[in-house]
């Protein structure tokens, strides 16, 4: 296992613009400076996802690994915003008042349908070129 299973990271669907965009907005907004972001398809994102007893389909869900625990659905997006420290996106964490079922359907109703959401495939270059992107 690599060292870099200590650090927060993010492993996103590197062929979605959707998601590429997300990776960008939490690197712009991380103003704890400690998330990193990769894909499913580079070797730590293989690395990490085979490392975990989680059944992960990458299709269906960012996953975010911090201090060695998994997080995925809208429980990797809820410690996400809490890891940025950025105060602005706090009230987000009201989403913790909804049960976990309703919350984690709202996010795979999302992720369902995320690809038709975005297509500008900007964020994917933008993102590559990110200091916090791990190839």
């Amino acid at each position: 296992m690599s060292k870099s299973v200590n650090k927060s990271i993010v492993i996103i669907d590197g062929d979605c613009v959707f998601c590429n965009y997300w990776g960008n907005f939490i690197i712009k907004n991380d103003k704890s400076k400690k998330i990193h972001i990769t894909t499913a398809t580079s070797k730590i994102g293989i690395e990490l996802i085979e490392s975990t007893s989680e059944k992960i389909n990458i299709n269906e869900t960012i996953v975010f690994f911090k201090n060695e625990n998994v997080y995925l659905y809208a429980d990797a997006v809820l410690q996400l915003i809490r890891q940025m420290k950025n105060y602005m996106l706090y009230p987000l964490l009201t989403g913790y008042l909804m049960p976990n079922s309703i919350r984690n359907g709202l996010y795979l109703f999302i992720s369902k349908r995320r690809k038709k959401l975005m297509t500008n495939q900007c964020h994917i270059i933008d993102l590559r070129e990110k200091e916090r992107f791990i190839l």
